[in-house]
């Protein structure tokens, strides 16, 4: 996932499991190596058997897709794409095509089951949005009853002792698990407006570098509420008993 990872722990624990687990979940959900699974199906529009991590994350995915009425999406990937596309090339593109391109979002058209994960054509969808979050419930379910700060890209805590976490120059004492999200970061050019994080109901990007962070009962959840935070969407009504904005 191209990430600094870490696990600060008070008494010894076997890190063995948590790497293996790492590389297994890592060749499950990365879009950075050519035939990763998720790569197969944005190419050919299908993928047989997926692994139990795939379908777990489109299931926490159309869970938040409901919860946020569309706001989050993992399938703005094929619009993200296409504008990188355009602009790597050189292409100017009008307001217009972007609007069409963006027809291509729409994470209800998703179809998938323990057999089979289909896509409308021309659809494609990562992941990111939650994926490390995922991993990091998943090594500190395997470091329980230890003591221990998990950071696989979000943080998680094992264990029943709280860890200080330094965010945005504010010491939060956690207690469970927190994302962190920056806005959308470095836009896709000079001349663009957009970056990584975008509302796929306008097509535009929050504002970059303000930072959002939120606790939540589960690494997941707070890694998915800190993307709709940032694209201004808040907390849906129905976690707001199990997460908080701190940030």
């Amino acid at each position: 996932m191209g990430i600094e990872v870490s696990v600060t722990y008070r008494d010894e624990v076997a890190l063995e499991p948590v790497i293996e687990l790492a590389r297994e979940v890592e060749a499950a959900l990365t879009t950075w190596e050519g035939d990763s699974p998720l790569n197969r199906l944005n190419k050919f529009g299908y993928l047989e058997n997926p692994s139990k991590h795939l379908l777990q994350c489109f299931e926490k995915s159309r869970e938040l897709f409901q919860a946020s009425e569309g706001l989050f999406d993992p399938t703005i990937r094929a619009y993200l794409e296409g504008l990188k596309s355009w602009i790597k090339e050189g292409q100017s593109f009008t307001e217009q095509e972007a609007d069409e391109l963006r027809k291509l979002v729409n994470f209800e058209r998703v179809d998938f089951s323990k057999k089979r994960v289909s896509l409308p054509k021309g659809m494609a969808l990562d992941f990111n949005a939650l994926a490390q979050g995922y991993l990091t419930d998943l090594i500190a379910e395997v470091l329980e009853p230890h003591n221990a700060l998990v950071n696989f890209g979000e943080f998680r805590v094992s264990g029943n002792q709280s860890w200080p976490v330094e965010v945005g120059g504010k010491t939060v004492h956690l207690s469970d698990a927190l994302a962190v999200s920056s806005g959308g970061g470095h836009r896709l050019s000079a001349t663009s407006g957009v970056n990584h994080l975008i509302d796929p109901f306008s097509g535009k990007s929050p504002e970059a570098h303000k930072v959002f962070a939120i606790e939540a009962d589960e690494a997941w959840l707070a890694d998915g509420l800190a993307t709709l935070t940032a694209l201004g969407g808040g907390i849906p009504k129905v976690y707001q008993q199990r997460a908080r904005r701190v940030l």
